[in-house]
């Protein structure tokens, strides 16, 4: 029935194998093909003009060519500075895993008695 007793395991593997290098092969082509349509050209590329460098040229700026309020030589008035001052407060220990590990520990009823739990 449809030829199997006149083919090999060989060549049916061959061509399973064949059809899936077709199969991927072209899925791969059609998503390059995809992708490379959707790519936008950059901004920097898009119809690039070679620009030729040039020197730099000195120029001459005066004082009196900018106007005295643009930059002032002193301040008219003060400006307050808002500080905020930190106050050191010490270290904080916290608990120590001895605390909570130790099941009779003095401590753990006075620590638990802190702690709110809602059921």
């Amino acid at each position: 029935m449809f030829g199997i007793n006149q083919i090999s395991w060989g060549q049916f593997t061959g061509f399973v194998l064949f059809i899936l290098l077709l199969w991927y092969m072209s899925v791969f082509l059609l998503a390059f093909v995809w992708l490379k349509g959707k790519r936008k050209t950059l901004f920097e590329d898009d119809q690039f003009i070679p620009v030729e460098a040039e020197g730099f040229n000195p120029i001459s700026v005066s004082s009196k060519d900018l106007p005295s309020e643009l930059i002032p030589v002193r301040l008219s008035e003060d400006i307050a500075l808002p500080a905020s001052l930190y106050e050191e407060t010490g270290l904080d220990d916290g608990y120590s895993i001895d605390t909570f590990s130790k099941p009779n520990h003095p401590d753990l009823p006075k620590i638990l008695g802190k702690v709110q739990v809602q059921l």
